[in-house]
């Protein structure tokens, strides 16, 4: 289990700029159903996910934020994701301050994923 453990760390966690919209679309196609195989796997039943984003200056960041119980104690583990304005679709934008906000049911709509 440890390992499995050690495995659900590497994909969550950190910061990283990201270079384009189609990046971040790719990540979230491919970390979720990652994350909920090692969830799984680890046996891991009680969690929650969200995400979140916000605009500073010229800079969107989206969070992912997955909150999951470990030994009798709820766990909060975070991944940011930080691009461009320029490069985000007005869908992805629409609404945001400086103040995060849970985008998490415009996301599962507009790229038919499950957070």
């Amino acid at each position: 289990m440890i390992p499995l453990l050690i495995g659900l760390g590497a994909l969550v966690g950190g910061a990283l700029v990201v270079a384009n919209w189609q990046e971040v679309e790719n990540w979230l196609k491919e970390f979720l159903p990652k994350l909920q195989t090692v969830l799984k796997e680890t046996g891991i039943v009680d969690y929650a996910a969200k995400l979140f984003s916000s605009v500073e200056g010229n800079v969107m960041r989206l969070v992912h934020k997955l909150y999951y119980k470990e030994n009798g104690k709820w766990v909060e583990k975070t991944t940011v994701r930080e691009i461009d304005e320029s490069e985000v679709p007005a869908w992805a934008k629409e609404g945001l301050t400086a103040k995060e906000k849970d985008v998490t049911e415009r996301y599962e709509k507009e790229l038919e994923l499950t957070v």
